[in-house]
């Protein structure tokens, strides 16, 4: 082999080399090593045959290869010391708000009103809610507010609720009005909700005037026909009836003059009795009275009438009652 292709060769194999050591570790699963070495070997092969076939070479030339394995990174990884947790103290007394059962904010209550506002409240402390627990006023408008209530009768343990119930009453001023509460423990300790177990609760109402009363009505008169009666009950024909009409004013005011008329039978063309009344009092009555005869029997089923205030002279409250028809018969003598 001459030197010119015997360097083309170690060349060439260098390059090999190089470009083997500088392959990615994620070339499938070809360690690049293995390549370099199985290129030079064939390599060497080839120069060894060419050397057989030049009758010329003189001397063998051998090349000693160095591969460098590719370096290996390490990598240090620094963990975190995990968190302390700190044990969480639940407090012995703690309330907790759960509705508004009555009166919910903004509620309209009448100026001058006595109501009950009631707060249902769950136990989340640790400690048992007894009879020596109450309700305290704290702040804002008292509206008549206890300075104490009590609580309850019984035991609320932890994890119960109760309706907390204190009376008030509504201020006689038309406005918005607000009051905070808390609790007490039977030991003296104030305790209400929140995060702090130190928050208050409230009532908050719009307390409002009462509607102004309608304006009273006129007074008037109410005129009717209170009683009515014959004496034969059935007259005879010839013979005088005597007949009895009661008149009533149910209004509140007096009646002014009017005239009661009675038909012997609610046909006849003309009144059968007639009375002319100057007034009649407020809750007042008249009684009237009249004989009459009947010139011809009359088999029933007929009616006789009484009309009050027939010229519809008198303004009343009722001008539907002045009518008043009975039961009638005329027997032949």
């Amino acid at each position: 082999m001459n030197h010119k292709r015997r360097n083309l060769t170690i060349s060439a194999l260098t390059g090999v080399i190089l470009l083997a050591c500088n392959l990615p570790f994620g070339f499938g699963s070809v360690n690049p090593t293995t390549v370099a070495q199985t290129f030079a070997a064939e390599l060497t092969e080839t120069a060894l045959a060419g050397a057989t076939a030049s009758p010329t070479t003189t001397a063998q030339s051998s090349a000693t290869w160095t591969v460098v394995p590719a370096p290996t990174e390490a990598f240090t990884a620094t963990l975190s010391p995990s968190p302390t947790l700190s044990p969480v103290t639940i407090p012995c007394n703690w309330a907790q708000f759960i509705a508004d059962v009555t009166f919910p904010d903004d509620s309209n209550v009448q100026t001058g009103q006595t109501f009950n506002k009631t707060w249902r409240l769950k136990n989340i402390g640790t400690c048992n809610w007894t009879s020596g627990y109450q309700i305290i006023f704290v702040s804002g408008d008292q509206m008549n507010a206890a300075l104490s209530t009590p609580l309850t009768s019984g035991i609320i343990a932890p994890g119960g609720t109760v309706d907390a119930t204190v009376s008030l009453r509504a201020p006689d001023a038309a406005g918005t009005y607000q009051g905070y509460f808390r609790l007490r423990s039977a030991s003296g300790q104030d305790f209400g909700i929140g995060g702090n177990a130190n928050g208050a609760f409230w009532v908050k109402i719009v307390a409002v005037a009462p509607a102004a009363p309608p304006p009273a009505a006129e007074p008037k008169p109410d005129l009717y026909v209170s009683e009515f009666s014959l004496n034969p009950p059935t007259p005879v024909q010839g013979s005088p009836v005597h007949v009895r009409v009661g008149v009533y004013n149910q209004g509140n005011a007096a009646a002014g003059a009017y005239t009661v008329r009675w038909w012997g039978l609610s046909t006849f063309s003309n009144p059968s009795c007639s009375w002319d009344v100057p007034s009649t009092n407020a809750r007042g009555g008249r009684i009237l009275e009249c004989d009459f005869t009947f010139s011809s029997w009359y088999p029933p089923p007929k009616t006789t009438r009484v009309i009050v205030d027939t010229g519809n002279t008198v303004s009343e409250s009722d001008e539907s009652n002045n009518t008043a028809d009975y039961p009638i018969s005329v027997s032949a003598p």
